[in-house]
């Protein structure tokens, strides 16, 4: 027997859907009901407000990045080497394959100067979790230096993904597919790990 999704579930996976079709300021709940196929009052019935359906949308899709990057940052049978290009390719491949959803993360963790949002401590929670592995993997190394380089290496993800054009590289350098976004994963950890193994 097949399982029917919920009413709730199918409003959030539209809501979803709409962030990465329109981008999130134009997203409307006229477009979510649409794509839900439901109606205006399904949609308050389930979540009261745009901006909490917004947020619960906003809450899944990062609960899943979490998870996902936490089962790899948290397998010890990968040495830091091997985990952290992955970690990083995860993150720019998402932001390829998810550019609305990943955007709108991405503008509310900047634009919360209190790193209050969900996106913000998200963020933040990876950042933790790679500068913890670091330090675990190099415990000689200064944390201080290793907590300055895995900065500066979520610096530069975050800026590829929002916006991967604004620097004119090569073609093959542009974060434009899953092949680009390996080597430019590669490439990021391979700068991290260079400067702290001098």
């Amino acid at each position: 027997m097949i399982k029917k999704t919920s009413t709730r579930q199918l409003i959030l996976e539209a809501a979803v859907s709409c962030i990465e079709k329109y981008g999130l300021e134009a997203v409307t709940t006229r477009r979510i009901a649409v794509e839900a196929g439901t109606n205006l009052a399904s949609i308050n019935y389930h979540f009261r407000s745009k901006d909490h359906l917004m947020g619960e949308a906003l809450s899944m899709t990062i609960r899943h990045m979490l998870k996902d990057v936490f089962e790899a940052i948290d397998d010890a049978s990968q040495p830091f080497s091997a985990m952290l290009p992955n970690v990083v390719f995860y993150l720019l491949d998402g932001g390829l394959r998810f550019p609305g959803v990943s955007r709108a993360h991405l503008h509310r963790a900047m634009d919360d100067k209190s790193r209050q949002s969900i996106s913000a401590k998200a963020m933040l929670r990876v950042f933790e979790g790679l500068s913890s592995r670091a330090n675990r993997a190099f415990p000689d190394k200064d944390p201080n230096i290793l907590r300055l380089r895995m900065s500066q290496l979520m610096s530069c993800i975050m800026f590829a993904i929002l916006r991967p054009d604004f620097f004119k590289v090569a073609a093959k350098y542009q974060l434009t597919d899953s092949n680009h976004a390996r080597a430019l994963a590669d490439d990021y950890s391979q700068l991290f790990l260079g400067t702290i193994q001098n």
